[in-house]
């Protein structure tokens, strides 16, 4: 298994603004695939037009985080 470096890159902006919407179908497999079992509620739905003014910063590699056992 090869060995991949993981990035964080610092994002900022206003709060995305949420409207109400409406599902109107939904193939969901995931949960059955990993064994799970399948939801128990309905799903919420939102929507976003998006956000503007968004700001990136300087992207660096995450350091693994290092367990001890006991």
């Amino acid at each position: 298994m090869g060995c991949g470096v993981l990035w964080q890159t610092p994002v900022e902006h206003e709060p995305w603004p949420l409207r109400a919407a409406r599902l109107e179908d939904l193939a969901e497999t995931l949960t059955r695939a990993a064994g799970l079992p399948p939801p128990a509620q309905a799903p919420r739905v939102h929507f976003s037009d998006g956000v503007h003014k968004v700001r990136f910063g300087v992207s660096s590699p995450v350091r693994p985080t290092v367990r001890r056992r006991g």
